[in-house]
């Protein structure tokens, strides 16, 4: 699920959003017992990204399952390079990754899934940053 959820001023006088819920998790880690880290995003790379519908509905996508590029443009009725243009952004913002899958039929496959749990959004008078859960 894609959202964003205003969670109140804290006294500090910053303001805190949570911009993304997801739970899917890289296939191989989905039981991993470590402990999350959390990180900086670059904060217009990923307000840019996240802006676009089709990212939206790939990450939406996503968090449900790892899928090929081929697979989401098919489902979302979009092009092939309107779906690799928007996974390279993704990818590029740190919010998913690939990896590659030997299908039975003889053919690597690239995968898409989701590396992050979730995203916040904190703006204050120094700026805005955001912060991910992986």
């Amino acid at each position: 699920m894609i959202a964003a959820y205003y969670t109140g001023c804290p006294s500090d006088g910053t303001t805190t959003m949570s911009a993304i819920e997801s739970k899917s998790e890289p296939p191989d880690s989905r039981h991993s017992t470590e402990p999350h880290t959390t990180e900086s995003i670059d904060a217009e790379c990923f307000l840019e990204v996240i802006s676009d519908t089709y990212a939206r509905n790939i990450l939406t996508t996503l968090a449900d399952r790892p899928t090929a590029a081929a697979t989401l443009a098919e489902e979302m009725d979009a092009s092939r390079p309107t779906v690799y243009r928007r996974l390279n952004s993704l990818e590029s913002a740190g919010l998913i990754e690939s990896t590659v899958a030997l299908d039975a039929d003889g053919h690597h496959r690239k995968r898409f899934h989701v590396v992050v749990d979730s995203a916040n959004l904190t703006f204050d008078s120094s700026g805005i940053e955001i912060t991910a859960l992986s």
